[in-house]
């Protein structure tokens, strides 16, 4: 669960200008997407082209209903390329610095930043297919991994341990 803009605490842009110099470790999770927006459009408007010069011979011959459905298909299809490209470039960030814990989600045009106090995170997963990593701290939740495959979530939960412990020296960890 992503908390909405009110209950999230954002980073300053102060601390993070002061952070800019530490060494961080950084994670970004992206969905595995074959066409950029760029080059669906390109795709789509190919496919266009080519399902109205079809149509139009159609019109020519006298099949002048062919028209109207191949116009209707191409609206039905740029509906769902539309869909597509609003959520290709959807990505889920972790970056630990000494002095924050910063959670970046987008979803669409809607993005969502987290800054949680590395010494007081808790970190948890269950192991269960489909599972999220949990991580708290004074209270709140947030999952993430939605864009990581199974496999590599024991691995990525190992490597954040380290990173915050480098960080803070401490973290707690829960196992359920």
């Amino acid at each position: 669960m992503i908390p909405d803009g009110s209950q999230s605490t954002s980073c300053s842009q102060a601390s993070l200008e002061a952070a800019a110099g530490q060494a961080q470790s950084r994670w970004v999770f992206r969905k595995n997407c074959a066409l950029t927006p760029r080059q669906l459009m390109a795709w789509y408007l190919a496919i266009c082209g080519l399902t109205l010069l079809i149509a139009s011979g159609f019109l020519l011959a006298g099949y002048w209903v062919v028209l109207p459905f191949a116009g209707l298909e191409l609206l039905v299809l740029g509906g769902a390329f539309l869909m597509y490209a609003r959520h290709a470039n959807d990505f889920e960030m972790i970056e630990v610095r000494p002095d924050a814990l910063r959670l970046v989600f987008a979803h669409g045009a809607q993005q969502t930043e987290i800054c949680l106090s590395p010494g007081w995170v808790r970190l948890s997963y269950d192991g269960r297919f489909k599972a999220p990593l949990m991580i708290s701290c004074k209270g709140q939740h947030v999952k993430i991994g939605k864009f990581i495959a199974d496999k590599d979530k024991p691995a990525l939960l190992k490597e954040l341990r380290q990173a915050l412990e480098g960080a803070t020296g401490m973290v707690r960890s829960v196992a359920m």
